[in-house]
């Protein structure tokens, strides 16, 4: 079964700062990988990365969530797919360094969508990189969308996709939090469509610019995610060592589940 991993753009980048990437945390997260990977001859793993401080800063200015109705806006289009592709390759570049045979993906190149729902995503490439034992690496990124030009596809909504169509086991999303976090400012070490209700109120979006919705967003598309996943959890990939210890099984953070 095939593990997705998201390494969250508040973990690699800077929020704070336009353009910032968080160096050091991407080469611990690439060793991380490596030894997850070393540990566990079977491990079958998708990566996607965050946007962060790159992509959702150009996205903002052109108001690219509501897609394109002026030409005003194609500089930050443009601007948008390159900020992706420059953090994307920050974090491939230190994955193969590692030793990880990681090989990027780019959706706004196999994917596109319809009235915001991805309705296409070549998969050739990923299915025969996973036969030949790589590391597919996605990102979050910008769709050519068939009703209004262009959508953001946050990495969850990419990961959703793909969980209905690959024999996906896992999905293990990190972020710079240890989970989801309650009103008291105590980690909710489970979430069901049930307490979701409850929790609603007090999940908030992102304290940085983020196009696509921040904790909010993440907790609601892992509930849909988790119909079709067994195991959904949301980490600290802040921390070290979290990732390989997700990655070889141990339960960390906060489990997203439909029951």
């Amino acid at each position: 079964m095939i593990t997705l991993l998201k390494l969250g753009g508040s973990v690699i980048t800077d929020k704070a700062k336009p353009y910032t990437a968080r160096k050091s945390n991407i080469k611990r997260l690439a060793w991380e990988v490596k030894d997850a990977l070393d540990a566990d001859g079977k491990l079958q793993l998708i990566i996607g990365n965050g946007g962060g401080s790159f992509p959702h800063q150009p996205a903002k200015k052109g108001d690219l969530v509501n897609g394109i109705k002026g030409a005003w806006q194609l500089e930050h289009l443009v601007e948008t797919y390159r900020a992706a592709s420059e953090l994307n390759h920050m974090v491939v570049t230190e994955l193969v360094k590692a030793g990880v045979p990681a090989i990027s993906i780019k959706p706004s190149s196999a994917a596109y969508s319809d009235a915001r729902e991805i309705v296409n995503f070549n998969l050739l490439m990923i299915d025969e990189l996973l036969k030949l034992k790589a590391v597919p690496v996605i990102h979050g990124d910008v769709l050519i969308d068939l009703k209004q030009g262009c959508s953001i596809a946050s990495t969850e909504r990419l990961f959703m996709y793909l969980a209905k169509v690959l024999p996906v086991g896992r999905a293990i999303i990190g972020t710079d939090v240890d989970g989801v976090i309650d009103e008291n400012g105590k980690l909710v070490e489970k979430i069901s469509p049930v307490s979701f209700i409850t929790l609603r109120p007090y999940l908030k979006g992102a304290s940085a610019t983020d196009v696509t919705g921040g904790m909010f967003h993440k907790v609601e598309t892992m509930l849909e995610l988790s119909k079709v996943v067994k195991e959904v959890r949301i980490i600290n990939a802040a921390k070290a060592a979290n990732v390989k210890d997700a990655l070889g099984g141990k339960s960390l953070g906060t489990l997203i589940t439909n029951v």
